[in-house]
């Protein structure tokens, strides 16, 4: 394609904090982008109608733009709005998502309740990060596979302690092309795996609410330490019924499951991934959780092997409920469901679907569980007409 540069208005930022603009007569996103900024900007790829590019220098800064904390930032994937103020960061999330349900699943929605983060940067109790040659660590560009070195002060969406931790590490340690995963468990302690002389524990215990989780490497385990009490106390506090049967879809390592025993008779959670299943079995034993259960299946096999329910949770992963699990959970006529998501899109798209099949969504609530980033976790709850 032939290189296209030019200059415009960014009009508004949409979902996957593009900004949008217009040029030649097409739509054009580019990221990292304020709503009033006047750029300069080239032409990277045009999709059907639509142009993405890169901004190349900003002409007339929005008054919203200021300057971003990370000195890597615009070149790490990781984050896309630290170049705004958190508060306008939450604004955006709230429009996109709002605009997104309407565009997507033809929703027209109120937010019940939107709980923020209490602290911007220092949240996230997990990272797994790559290593280049030399043992240089860091995250990947956006849209590449290339590494991003670390700045001098870390990644700030990591606590203090898990920055010094990964910046102790020697060069010898990291191994070219490895993933190295690091996690700060209940105690304070930063576990890593995949550093050449660390011993890497089994599994380490992670806490939230008035649970214990033993939880293994690869198991996931929500990652933001400030507002994971919050997210599973929302969760358990949406059920207008005490349910006879509850099953949890995607249970992971029983996050919600173990927490909702208290709220129905029986429980069962469904998890495929091998470790996270481990972690579930374990930790209702270790809390004493005598009604709850846990089968290693797919979503889509596990329906056989559950019965009837009253109310059901589903955490899918980003791509959404798939089609064969969503025509189930509709044959299955759970009175509640409780459907948490961080992609707005497939969130819209699966809503619409149980919207049809006469499901109404009764709260709509959003929960700010990753700061810096365009992602913002939503909380459901659908009652059956």
């Amino acid at each position: 394609m032939e290189e296209k540069k030019g200059k415009t208005r960014i009009e508004r930022i949409v979902y996957g904090g593009l900004g949008l603009a217009y040029f030649e007569d097409m739509t054009l996103f580019l990221p990292y982008a304020s709503a009033g900024d006047t750029v300069e900007f080239t032409v990277t790829k045009k999709k059907k109608n639509c142009l993405f590019g890169e901004i190349t220098g900003i002409v007339e800064p929005s008054p919203a733009r200021r300057e971003a904390q990370c000195p890597v930032f615009g070149r790490c994937g990781g984050c896309h709005f630290l170049h705004l103020g958190y508060e306008e960061e939450t604004s955006i999330k709230k429009e996109t998502f709002l605009s997104t349900l309407k565009r997507i699943g033809k929703i027209e929605a109120e937010i019940a309740s939107y709980t923020l983060c209490p602290e911007r940067f220092g949240y996230r109790n997990h990272a797994l990060f790559k290593v280049g040659e030399g043992g240089v660590a860091g995250f990947s560009k956006r849209e590449s596979n290339e590494i991003v070195p670390f700045p001098e002060q870390g990644c700030l969406l990591l606590p203090p302690e898990m920055r010094e931790a990964i910046s102790s590490l020697s060069p010898e340690s990291l191994t070219p092309g490895v993933k190295v995963r690091s996690r700060l468990d209940s105690f304070g302690t930063i576990n890593f795996w995949g550093v050449d002389g660390v011993i890497s524990p089994p599994d380490i215990l992670m806490k939230a609410g008035d649970f214990s989780f033993p939880v293994y490497p690869e198991a996931f385990f929500q990652i933001n330490r400030y507002l994971n009490d919050a997210l599973m106390g929302l969760v358990v506090s949406l059920p207008k019924h005490t349910a006879r049967k509850f099953l949890d879809l995607y249970c992971g390592v029983g996050f919600f499951t173990l927490p909702m025993a208290g709220r129905a008779i029986d429980v069962v959670g469904i998890e495929v991934q091998r470790q996270a299943h481990k972690s579930a079995v374990s930790a209702a034993r270790l809390n004493k959780v005598s009604n709850a259960r846990f089968i290693r299946e797919t979503a889509e096999r596990g329906f056989s092997k559950t019965g009837e329910a009253d109310l059901l949770l589903t955490v899918p992963p980003r791509s959404g409920i798939p089609a064969g699990v969503l025509k189930s959970i509709i044959k299955l006529r759970p009175r509640e469901i409780i459907m948490v998501s961080c992609d707005a899109p497939t969130f819209a798209r699966d809503a619409a679907r149980l919207i049809e099949a006469h499901w109404t969504p009764s709260e709509i609530h959003l929960i700010d569980m990753f700061p810096g980033t365009y992602h913002v976790e939503s909380v459901a709850l659908f009652s059956r007409d």
